[in-house]
């Protein structure tokens, strides 16, 4: 028996509470449909940015203020942004309702968006898209999304560029804001000690006239874009860290269950074809595993790495031949029931964190149109036979996309391995 409740407040804008009574907290967010895949290219960044300026003040309080009365009623308050949401979460005792409502509504309705803070709050996100390109693994994915989708918005770097945020205006920001972030699709979800009628009796928000009025859109990717592989290479490295992918499934398409079983017996666990293979019986890497990230609309799934140079060309060949067994014997029954239990009880471990089940239930509302409970979820799952599973492994990624960031000129080894052909250096 579920206790999730949603009202829908106005077209596009849902309010949902699970209860969970036995809690004495409760997590309260509110997710909006603009991400970065919404983004034009000048535009690249805002939602982000706008993320930061939501702490920064409002008509009443101050940056310092906002977070000292978060504080002061035992919260712990942030922000995201991702390809497709943005949003505020809070994670509070559930005694505090009301001032946690007031705060969400206020940071929500009142934020002031000042100029000077603006121009500030820039250059930090500037520092932060800076040390982001420092990090080899994530400079590896953002390639990787680059190469995938070309000049669709799903490419840009949530952050932005460093061109992209020194050019956006306080005014844009502002205006995106109202015009744009506020007039997405609207989820507020909450979880754990909340009764349904208190909050809709406490949140001022829904009242707002702005609130998703005019959804955002988008077009979907080209998936028949060429797969190109990439390499650089950097002085500063001892290792060399590579990421391969391929489109699958979006996250509105039930075989994404499948899928992900495929991506636990692939990559993702401990007992995965990759990891015992590589890792354990070969000892080539300590890191290495596979991946899936799901969009409303297209997928990509694919694997990672860290090796040693030298180990680069055995490492791209054992895990193109484990891939290739897969996807040409299937997998086997012991795997499938292995990969089954894990990915349930990842679903009921995390059930029992109300912000897991706060985010689970804004997603679905979001990009599903409705709350998948934890049991259909199981169910979804548990209706994969060796049969079924086994149709879906010829949709593992062979075709890959690939970035190499390598420590010295590896060019050589890379042409032996099948790997990346275009070598871009940066000594």
């Amino acid at each position: 028996m579920t206790n999730i409740k949603v009202t829908e407040v106005k077209p596009n804008f849902s309010i949902i509470t699970e209860t969970m009574p036995n809690l004495e907290s409760a997590s309260i967010g509110i997710f909006f449909s603009s991400g970065s895949r919404f983004e034009s290219e000048s535009e690249q960044g805002i939602n982000h940015l706008i993320e930061h300026m939501l702490f920064k003040g409002t008509d009443k309080k101050n940056a310092g203020d906002i977070a000292k009365f978060a504080e002061a009623k035992g919260a712990v308050i942030d922000g995201f942004t991702t390809k497709e949401t943005s949003g505020i979460y809070c994670r509070y005792f559930a005694k505090n309702l009301d001032d946690i409502a007031s705060l969400i509504d206020e940071i929500i309705t009142s934020s002031k968006f000042d100029p000077d803070l603006i121009e500030k709050e820039k250059n930090i996100v500037l520092n932060e898209i800076s040390e982001s390109e420092d990090i080899p693994h994530e400079y590896v994915f953002q390639m990787l999304n680059r190469i995938l989708f070309g000049k669709h918005p799903l490419a840009h770097p949530i952050s932005g560029t460093i061109d992209s945020v020194k050019k956006l205006s306080s005014r844009a920001v502002r205006d995106y804001y109202y015009e744009k972030f506020l007039c997405s699709r609207v989820c507020i979800s909450a979880a754990g000690k909340i009764d349904h009628d208190q909050l809709l009796d406490k949140l001022q928000i829904k009242n707002n006239q702005l609130i998703a009025s005019k959804p955002n859109s988008t077009t979907k990717p080209d998936i028949n874009i060429p797969k190109v592989r990439i390499m650089k290479t950097r002085a500063d490295l001892n290792q060399l860290y590579s990421a391969a992918a391929d489109f699958t499934f979006s996250y509105c398409d039930e075989e994404r269950y499948g899928m992900i079983l495929l991506n636990n017996i692939w990559g993702g666990s401990m007992s995965s074809r990759l990891f015992s293979r590589v890792r354990e019986k070969e000892g080539l890497v300590y890191s290495i595993f596979s991946f899936i990230d799901l969009y409303s609309d297209i997928g990509l799934m694919g694997a990672f790495y860290i090796s040693d140079p030298k180990n680069q060309s055995r490492v791209f060949e054992c895990g193109y031949e484990e891939t290739v067994k897969l996807k040409e014997h299937g997998v086997t029954q012991s795997e499938l029931e292995r990969a089954i239990n894990y990915c349930k009880s990842l679903l009921v471990l995390g059930s029992e964190d109300p912000m897991s089940r706060m985010i689970r239930n804004a997603k679905h509302q979001l990009l599903l149109n409705r709350i998948v409970t934890i049991e259909e979820s199981i169910a979804q799952f548990e209706k994969y036979d060796i049969d079924t599973i086994n149709e879906l492994t010829r949709q593992l990624p062979l075709n890959y996309a690939v970035v190499n960031v390598a420590p010295v000129d590896q060019s050589d080894e890379i042409k032996k391995s099948g790997g990346p052909q275009n070598v871009v250096r940066d000594q």
